[in-house]
This record gives C-alpha cells, structure tokens and sequence, in this order.
C-alpha cells in the first residue's frame, strides 16, 4: 500500500520539511510508503538550491526581487531548480536495504523511460542523471530526477520534475545563477535552460494527445511498481493534522537566510583574515566540483567550501553534516598544493561505511583544490567584488 498525497500552493521549503517528517516517521517506527505530488503556486514560483550548490553562486536578491520563494533543498544533489505549476514534480518515499545511490536513481530513471513511453515518446535514460525525448539527431531535456537517501540508511526518496511548459519564470536560472564553464563541458549548449525543451511542446510536434496530469499519474504508477512492488496499490490520502502541523511549523525555516547559507563560500570568508588567500576551481567529473578554499599565511588550507551538483552520501540533516563536511574538516590543514596527500585524504573519507560518490574518484576532488590554491587573491579583494 502507498498513500497519494497532493499539495497544492505550498513553497519549498514545504518540501524539504516533508523530508524531515518521512525521517522522524522512519524512526518512530510509523513511516509508511509516500508519494506527494506537489502543485506549485502560480502567483508564488519558487527556486531553490541543490543540497550542495554554493550559495554564493546565487543572486538571493534578485530572485527574491522577481517574487520568488527561495530555498534549498534538504536531499538530493542537483543544481538549482524552479518550481510552477509548468514544472510540477513528484517525490515517492519509501524503504529499501542494503542499496546505493546508482541503483536507486537507475531504478526511479528506468521507470521514467517506461512511462514516457506508453504515451509513444522515444525516451532515453543517463544513468544518476536526466531524461531526454530523441529527437532525429538530437535529444532534449524534458525532466530531471535523482535519488538520495538521508538520516536513516533504508529511508529512501525518489523525486522527478516534468519539464511540462517553459515560462518566463524559468531564465531566472540564466539570470540569477553563475555557473563555472567547466558545467558545459560535455554540453552543446552555455546555459542552464538550453538544453530544456517543454514536453508539451514535444507532444504536440509528435501528435500525441495527453494531459500533464495524466503523465504524472503514469510516472507515480511506474515508479512506485519500480521501487515497491508491481502489486502495490496507490491509494489517495491527505496530511493528518498531526503530520500538516509538523510540516507548516518547520516549512519556514528551510527558506531562511540560515539555512540557504549552510554552504557558502561568502560566509567561510567572512570568518577568516581578510589578508589570507582566496581561490577557487572547479572540475568536471560525472557531476560538477566547485572548490573555494582560503590559505592561511603558512599556504595550508585554512578553511575550504566544497560544493556543486554532485551525488553523494550520507547527505546533510538539519541537525548534522554530510560527507562533504567530514571531507573539509579532513582536509583542513592539509598542504593544497600536495596533490598526493589531498588525494589519500579524499579517498579515506570515501572509502569509509555507508559513503558514496558515484562518478567521483579522489582525483577529481583533489585536482580543482591545487589549481585554487596557486590562483589566489587576499580575502578582503574577493569579497570587495561580490
């Protein structure tokens, strides 16, 4: 059995608080198999950032100029996102032992393909990654999905965004978001949105005649058949009072100053000498790595932010930190131009119980914190041009 939950009007940080309830559920020993389908506001769009993206790297400002709720995500890697009811999503929580990021996001992926193509769509999976409409010679980006788990090992959560309509509201991710170029390396485009095309728009070049609804309903079906069971029944339920309390109350703090800060580069500098050194890189792996780090006046790391869209775990809670702290606390104090011992370091923290890093070797960790540490300015002139 798997209740059907659908939220309509809610901002993201109604999402993450969701996560943190499917936690404490999982715990308590009362979690049941959920999928909430989630309706954005028209009159409210969102974006939020990926568990991992640097803060920094985000015009909060503007965004919030524009009439956007901000927040960032609780799980999943993924870079940053907007939500209206043109991108309507899904995230199906459910319990799973003894598995890894790789074969959950493939799992969730698969079933994506699967239901795209009852409607007649040519659908293509890159494994932890998108799903893409071919298209004669090209493909296209019409949803994004991941997997991820958190708190507890066997609590586990799929989600997927429909790229259904493309609104105007969408280029606030061109506008708003600074991504490095090494991002577009493997892509034929510059920009966050080029390679998205709506699937309506796909749809009706193809001829086919469907709903947005009735396509959400056909991935919750394949999904839920995918990572529960062929036989398990979906049955449509709501919030009880109890669980819409916990929700609303811890809603706000996922879209605050505090929590869209827990990674920033901006704030690491603003905690250290403003005569330290300065610099960042970033690499291009299966996902992208970004690395700021600031060298103290001996050239050791003195303090280093790792971010970027990358698909690790454990993942962060609202209470604790995830692999990539460990990862900077482990490498705090560490020579950054000693590729050698950065990579030994690297490849402790991910070689320990229940961690992962799927498509990241130590490598490629290691390689934008050297070239950071021998391109650097003092702190105070960093922060002077942001």
């Amino acid at each position: 059995m798997v209740r059907r939950i659908d939220v309509s009007g809610e901002t993201v940080g109604y999402w993450a608080a969701m996560d943190e309830l499917m936690a404490k559920q999982m715990y308590d020993g009362t979690f049941e198999p959920t999928v909430v389908v989630m309706h954005w506001d028209e009159e409210t769009p969102c974006l939020d950032l990926g568990t991992y993206e640097d803060a920094a790297r985000l015009d909060v400002d503007l965004v919030r100029e524009e009439g956007f709720a901000v927040g960032r995500r609780y799980a999943f890697a993924g870079g940053t996102a907007v939500h209206t009811p043109d991108f309507p999503n899904y995230m199906l929580y459910y319990r799973a032992e003894d598995t890894d990021i790789v074969t959950e996001a493939d799992r969730s992926g698969y079933a994506n393909v699967a239901a795209l193509e009852t409607f007649g769509l040519e659908a293509e999976y890159d494994s932890i990654g998108d799903v893409e409409i071919v298209k004669d010679d090209l493909t296209v980006k019409v949803m994004a999905g991941a997997a991820a788990t958190y708190h507890h090992s066997d609590l586990w959560v799929s989600t997927d965004s429909v790229i259904w309509d493309f609104p105007p509201e969408g280029r606030i991710l061109d506008d708003a978001v600074s991504v490095p170029p090494e991002k577009f390396e493997d892509k034929d485009t510059d920009t966050l949105t080029g390679r998205m095309q709506p699937l309506s728009e796909v749809l009706e070049e193809l001829g086919v005649e469907t709903t947005r609804e009735a396509i959400i309903d056909e991935l919750v079906a394949q999904n839920v058949a995918a990572t529960i069971g062929e036989d398990a029944e979906i049955t449509q339920e709501e919030w009880s009072t109890e669980e819409e309390t916990f929700i609303e109350t811890l809603a706000p703090y996922f879209e605050s100053d505090t929590w869209i800060n827990r990674v920033s580069s901006t704030r690491m500098c603003h905690n250290v000498d403003p005569e330290f050194g300065f610099g960042e890189a970033a690499y291009k792996a299966r996902k992208l790595i970004n690395i700021s780090l600031v060298r103290d006046d001996d050239g050791l790391i003195h303090d280093i932010t790792i971010s970027g869209d990358m698909y690790v775990r454990p993942q962060p809670t609202a209470t604790g930190s995830g692999i990539l702290s460990t990862l900077e606390y482990e490498l705090t104090g560490l020579d950054p131009t000693d590729e050698d011992a950065l990579v030994t370091t690297i490849a402790d923290v991910f070689d320990r119980p229940n961690h992962e890093a799927p498509g990241i070797d130590p490598e490629h960790v290691a390689d934008p914190i050297v070239r950071a540490a021998e391109n650097t300015v003092p702190v105070r002139e960093h922060l002077a041009g942001r």
